[in-house]
């Protein structure tokens, strides 16, 4: 029941799904927010668009991607995912798959969607804006929250269009959750309103406070949601579960009797130690040994290939390519070329 509640209600999946316009192509309530950006990348600009978690940037990224995707001419990057700092030319050669990285070919007129751009600093931003006036870049949408705007270098700065995120409101986000379900008997419009009102102005916390209600309203055997079992729903969510304390186990009590009996025993371990350095002192000899073979082994093999000797495999060589000879020789040709990052 816990994983198929929904169809109870007649939906094949979740309808209250936080994955990004999963549902319809149409962004409800940011229409002005995505013709701006669009404008924007029309015109070669860099737009930066900020705003609170849930409020509904990841389904305006994803609108963008339908509308210029599909000729592999959009990038879309998380930041969050960066070991350190952004390597643009790995995103531009990724285009074409490891031929690219290995020969260096680098697309032109690329669409850059940079999510959670606030992880982004002025190095950054000098070899963002390095390739987009190389022309490898046609446009960068940066979106995230608390953009460091004073890490942007001066060229970038000039190029800059900001596009604010237009707050929700009731109405709006009840057109989001009825274009979900449609006329539910179960969750009535006005519990909905209620909800949105208790989720802070914030549509992914409203939308997973519906799937936690109707979820627990179908376990329940409900036909409809009342505002008492809103209201009792609510209390519970707040209500803080109370900790168990354990009591800890107490310590025997020992006679006074039975103290007496109790001897102190001295433990000589001066000898124990001795043996202990006699035995690190050999296995130090041991390893220097070791140590001294494998470097004899390699002058060896590499007067050899001075020579004209055979060539050694060495995995490193192989790192560009995203893996060992034999994996890629293993792999499928969709698997070493395919990229879901490039639309």
């Amino acid at each position: 029941m816990n994983d198929v509640w929904f169809r109870e209600l007649g939906f094949h999946t979740n309808p209250f799904s936080i994955k990004p316009a999963v549902f319809h192509d149409k962004v409800i309530g940011f229409d002005k927010v995505v013709d701006e950006i669009s404008y924007g990348i029309l015109n070669n600009k860099i737009v930066l668009v900020e705003g609170d978690y849930g409020q509904g940037k990841s389904s305006i990224l994803k609108k963008l991607l339908n509308d210029f995707g599909g000729k592999k001419q959009v990038i879309y990057y998380s930041c969050n995912r960066m070991d350190s700092r952004l390597n643009v030319k790995t995103l531009l050669n990724g285009r074409y798959g490891f031929v690219g990285q290995l020969f260096d070919i680098k697309p032109k007129e690329m669409i850059l969607l940079l999510d959670e751009a606030q992880e982004l600093n002025s190095k950054d931003y000098e070899r963002l804006y390095s390739y987009y006036q190389e022309g490898y870049i046609k446009s960068i949408v940066l979106v995230g929250k608390g953009i460091k705007k004073g890490e942007l270098v001066p060229g970038f700065k000039a190029h800059i269009e900001e596009v604010g995120m237009a707050k929700m409101n009731e109405d709006l986000a009840l057109q989001v959750v009825k274009k979900r379900i449609g006329n539910l008997t179960l969750l009535p419009d006005s519990i909905v309103r209620k909800i949105y009102q208790r989720s802070n102005n914030n549509v992914r916390v409203m939308l997973k406070t519906c799937e936690e209600l109707c979820k627990k309203a179908v376990e329940s055997g409900r036909k409809k949601i009342s505002e008492d079992f809103l209201k009792q729903f609510f209390q519970d969510k707040e209500t803080p579960i109370p900790k168990i304390e354990v009591e800890k186990p107490k310590a025997p009590e020992v006679k006074k009797e039975e103290e007496k009996k109790i001897k102190t025993v001295i433990i000589d371990h001066r000898k124990e130690k001795k043996e202990e350095k006699v035995v690190v002192v050999e296995k130090v000899q041991v390893e220097e040994k070791k140590a001294k073979v494998v470097e004899e082994k390699k002058e060896e093999v590499e007067e050899k290939r001075g020579k004209g000797g055979s060539k050694v495999y060495r995995p490193d060589d192989y790192k560009m390519l995203k893996g060992s000879a034999e994996e890629l020789l293993n792999k499928q040709t969709d698997e070493i070329f395919g990229d879901e990052q490039y639309y």
